[in-house]
């Protein structure tokens, strides 16, 4: 078993190493939506390194990138065996990581609530205004 010092500098190697080949060799014409490396887990055993990316864009750009990620997996393997030269290198397991569409929408509702309570306020306000003049 690995301290856990030892599996944060390999997540962050690993991460790096994911989010570079994604960028720099990994290019494909048909991927529209945006790619990102949002963290990488991997066991205290190291025999496993969950990368978990996210994709901005459509649905339809969600499913192509999935299926250009199952595509390229072996490359990616082989790409993090050879960055992080230890013995025994991870397997490799792509995740896709809903988080940040998560954030999005509840960033949306805070928005319409805010706009909800300014018009409230503003409702008020004028109602308060109108009875003073009475």
């Amino acid at each position: 078993m690995a301290d856990d010092r030892r599996i944060q500098r390999i997540q962050s190697r690993i991460r790096q190493d994911v989010a570079e080949l994604f960028l720099a060799e990994l290019k494909d014409p048909r991927m529209r939506g945006l790619i990102s490396i949002t963290r990488v887990k991997v066991s205290k055993d190291l025999t496993n390194a969950r990368v978990y990316y996210s994709v901005l864009g459509s649905d339809s750009d969600k499913r192509t990138v999935e299926r250009f990620i199952e595509s390229v997996t072996p490359m990616v393997q082989r790409h993090v065996v050879e960055g992080l030269k230890i013995r025994v290198a991870p397997r490799v397991i792509f995740t896709y990581d809903d988080s940040i569409a998560k954030q999005e929408s509840v960033s949306k509702l805070i928005d319409q609530a805010l706009a909800s309570d300014r018009k409230a306020a503003t409702g008020r306000q004028a109602d308060s205004q109108a009875d003073s003049e009475e």
